[in-house]
């Protein structure tokens, strides 16, 4: 399974952007793709990668469904990428929605 990650300010903000008026978690691929992305947007400093961790993520957003953006490793500007599903993200065994 793929090891996707996020970026987290100390904290415990996780990084969120708006692509076509929807609000989504930005996830990467891989370390690399994180490095270029905050190499070429400054306000991305203040924000560290970690592991996408299912547990933490549920944590922080409660309820709230959340979305996914996969940022395209390639081209650092945030918006060019897709969105991807929980399942993707944290491969099939999710966590058992609550009752």
């Amino acid at each position: 399974m793929a090891t996707y990650y996020i970026l987290r300010r100390a904290n415990g903000d996780v990084f969120t952007l708006e692509v076509n008026g929807v609000s989504y978690v930005a996830v990467w691929a891989d370390e690399r793709d994180v490095r270029r992305s905050k190499s070429a947007n400054p306000d991305l400093m203040v924000y560290i990668p970690a592991p996408a961790d299912e547990r933490f993520l549920k944590r922080r957003f409660g309820d709230h469904p959340i979305r996914f953006f996969l940022v395209d490793g390639r081209d650092p500007d945030l918006r060019t990428g897709r969105e991807i599903t929980p399942e993707e993200v944290f491969g099939e065994a999710t966590l058992p929605k609550a009752a």
